[in-house]
């Protein structure tokens, strides 16, 4: 059983750190993808910022509305996310490449929806799958590194906050 625990307690701090570094590497990857597009604008001569703007927004334009036609409204905003976490208890993970394809278009293109919003979605969503995991196995006591998770047994394992046996547990658990 301690072995399981530290199997679990390695996997969740490996995991951590995957999340950390893909979440960075989404922002690099909006920083670069908008420096790329938008620099030109900042060094080209007058007459040609005139016309930039159109030649870059326009074509965008198209591309997200035939993008988020076909795939739906992405990416989420923070509210929304909060809102399917609150009514739902966790986040739907699955869609997490709309939001990354519609996030990225939209940004590079210069929308103003923040780079935040379709981050918190992806970010949130490799947390919640985390999350799921290591419920699922703690509650049948899987191996959590080669086995692959079966949503029917993860609809009856164990929330978050009864995997722990005292409040502590819980709160360092989410610190680390």
């Amino acid at each position: 059983m301690k072995l399981q625990k530290l199997n679990i307690t390695l996997y969740a701090i490996i995991f951590s750190l995957i999340i950390g570094i893909v979440t960075a590497g989404y922002l690099n990857l909006i920083n670069w993808v908008i420096h790329l597009i938008w620099a030109p604008f900042l060094t080209a001569s007058s007459s040609f910022t005139k016309f930039y703007p159109f030649l870059i927004c326009i074509p965008f334009g198209f591309a997200i509305g035939f993008i988020n036609k076909k795939l739906g409204d992405y990416p989420l905003t923070i509210q929304e996310v909060l809102t399917s976490f609150r009514l739902n208890g966790k986040i739907n993970y699955h869609n997490w490449w709309k939001s990354f394809i519609l996030g990225l278009t939209a940004l590079a293109a210069g929308g103003s929806i923040g780079p935040e919003a379709s981050t918190t979605v992806l970010a949130s969503g490799m947390i919640n799958w985390l999350g799921d995991r290591i419920r699922w196995a703690n509650h049948f006591n899987k191996n959590i590194w080669y086995q692959k998770m079966d949503p029917h047994e993860l609809n009856h394992s164990d929330k978050f906050s009864q995997m722990f046996k005292k409040p502590w547990q819980k709160k360092l658990a989410i610190f680390l």
